[in-house]
């Protein structure tokens, strides 16, 4: 077999091109309160494996890391939300996670949480990411790739999530410690332990000057 044909046929085709749902708040968006966007912040970009996609973090996530001064967006993977269905898998939906942080101002941090950290640890193979956050992962894949730039690494999971095999595997890839949070691993939209959530994750995004 030529060097071209084992090219051709080893080759992973390009995912579909789908139009994806994109949900943004500025900090200028923050009318009751005066916050401005802080240039010297990296943007946010976050995903989950929850169904409604970017339209989940609406209500509470995208509010509060806009008022860190950070610009903070979120976006609804193939299949999610008001992004229509389109072939691929894991790999699929991290290239739509790729694609949607090409278009955020400057090097973004990616957030994903459940089967969006898969997605996200897979997007960080391939974009520079100035931050990766692992919010009670889900699905990891087989071989996770190493992030480019070797940006920092949060992984942070419920308390009941310390010995799952899902943690481990994401814990000994990146050789880190996983920070834990109180709640369920579905609930961190709303509610106390999501506020106690986010509060971590942005004070660990300052500490990090990121």
């Amino acid at each position: 077999m030529s060097l071209t044909a084992w090219v051709r046929r080893a080759r992973t085709p390009e995912p579909s091109p789908v139009r994806r749902e994109i949900a943004v708040f500025e900090p200028a968006d923050l009318f009751d309160i005066e916050i401005k966007d802080n240039p010297e912040t990296n943007p946010v970009l976050c995903c989950t494996g929850d169904p409604a996609g970017a339209a989940a973090f609406n209500a509470l996530w995208l509010k509060r890391i806009a008022s860190s001064g950070r610009y903070a967006a979120a976006v609804s993977v193939r299949g999610q939300g008001g992004t229509p269905a389109a072939d691929g898998a894991q790999v699929a939906r991290a290239h739509d996670v790729v694609q949607a942080a090409v278009t955020v101002p400057r090097q973004t941090v990616l957030i994903g949480h459940r089967e969006g950290a898969a997605w996200a640890a897979l997007a960080a193979g391939r974009y520079p990411a100035a931050g990766l956050v692992l919010v009670s992962p889900q699905k990891a894949p087989k071989q996770l790739p190493k992030p480019v730039g070797e940006p920092p690494v949060l992984l942070i999971v419920s308390e009941s999530e310390t010995q799952s095999k899902e943690t481990q595997a994401f814990a000994d890839e990146y050789g880190i410690t996983p920070l834990t949070y109180a709640g369920a691993p579905d609930d961190v939209f709303k509610g106390a332990a999501a506020e106690a959530l986010l509060d971590t994750v942005l004070s660990w995004l300052d500490s990090q000057k990121r």
